[in-house]
């Protein structure tokens, strides 16, 4: 018979792509590791791992395993949960892997509703972009992802329920004076001259945006190439550039700036996604539930904020 943690440890390897990362994962050393590896291929007659290069990869029998082993993990997990919801109370630890601009704006509410809800719930965050936030669920390392359908390509996640939190739209932000504030709508066509602030970071995002530009017939001219958000908003503050962002990046963040609808209508579904068989389980339930709370309460960006000085003329 199979060894469940020696499957578990071949299943790590297809998400995490290293012997080292996997026992930086579980713990362990990475002679342990590559034992245990091997045990399971003489468990299966199988050859499992080969070599490429300095580094290892799963063979066409291991990955075919690893996607057989999902139903076993599934399994697993919904026991797990089944036994959760027998208890008195929500207890135990809640990790919770988020995109930036949902960690910054609507997870602090959602944490916070949990903890003052669950006293002996551990609620935990960590803020990874979507394709690692993924990573972090498959292998045990967050229960909660929190992610958008712009990334959802990898057939691992077969192995993932998602769930829809709320939609995000994008906007045109500029400089408080640019004469595209008075618009009520701003054509992404008439931003084909202009300088371009992006943040290359969030690498579907940059994609997105560059895409829907050439959609329009041009590529943005980036003058202002930024690892975060944060510099973005400064350089478009600046009146060095201007950019398009999810309203999510916007919230708390308008002084200094105007905001338009963009047209044709850019946007995102932020998704809640778990394992399967965790999708039962009541803290997974309680999160989802405070997610949906906090984003009702949150500051909403106002339109208002792009500038009070419409009746100017341009």
């Amino acid at each position: 018979m199979i060894n469940v943690q020696r499957l578990r440890l071949l299943r790590e390897l297809s998400f995490l792509g290293t012997i080292s990362a996997v026992a930086d994962s579980l713990g362990l050393t990475r002679p342990a590791v590559s034992q245990q590896l091997s045990q399971l291929e003489k468990d299966t007659g199988l050859v499992l791992v080969e070599r490429a290069g300095r580094s290892v990869q799963l063979t066409g029998a291991g990955m075919r395993l690893v996607e057989q082993s999902h139903e076993v993990f599934e399994s697993l997990e919904r026991i797990d949960a089944e036994l959760a919801v027998t208890r008195e109370s929500i207890s135990g630890d809640l990790r919770i892997a988020a995109f930036p601009s949902f960690s910054a704006t609507v997870l602090p509410g959602a944490m916070s509703l949990l903890r003052s809800s669950h006293a002996q719930l551990k609620v935990s965050m960590v803020e990874h972009e979507p394709a690692e936030a993924i990573v972090d669920l498959m292998t045990k390392r967050a229960d909660v992802a929190v992610l958008d359908n712009l990334s959802r390509h990898d057939p691992r996640n077969e192995a993932v329920m998602y769930q829809p939190l709320f939609g995000d739209d994008f906007y045109v932000v500029m400089p408080e004076k640019h004469p595209y504030r008075k618009l009520d709508t701003v054509p992404l066509a008439h931003l084909a001259e202009e300088d371009w602030a992006l943040n290359r970071s969030a690498r579907v995002y940059h994609s997105l945006v560059s895409d829907a530009c050439l959609a329009e017939g041009f590529a943005p001219n980036i003058t202002c190439d930024c690892k975060d958000t944060t510099t973005v908003l400064q350089m478009v503050r600046a009146g060095l550039a201007i950019s398009i962002l999810p309203g999510l990046a916007l919230t708390g963040h308008q002084q200094g700036i105007a905001i338009r609808p963009l047209e044709p209508l850019l946007k995102r579904e932020v998704l809640f996604a778990t394992l399967k068989g965790r999708a039962g389980h009541p803290a997974i339930q309680e999160c989802f539930r405070a997610m949906r709370s906090s984003y009702a309460r949150r500051s909403q960006p106002s339109l208002l904020g792009l500038s009070n000085e419409t009746s100017e003329t341009a």
